[in-house]
């Protein structure tokens, strides 16, 4: 999927501007439904970094609740 530009983010990114912690994002980019184009940095070995792109952040942003 093209992101016409915008940065991929990495998991702590994401958790800061989602307000969530690391390990909560973690989880749901490995359930792979609400981050879909995550994918491993590198070599995508186990422990390569994962990479999660603008555009399914602001996406997931959308679907959440407002306080």
């Amino acid at each position: 999927m093209k992101n016409h530009g915008e940065p991929d983010l990495t998991i702590a990114q994401v958790a800061e501007l989602t307000n969530q912690s690391v390990d909560t994002v973690a989880d749901l980019v490995r359930r792979g439904r609400f981050f879909p184009n995550a994918y491993k940095a590198g070599t995508g070995a186990r422990n390569s970094p994962w990479r999660i792109p603008a555009t399914d952040v602001a996406d997931y942003r959308k679907r959440q609740p407002h306080a």
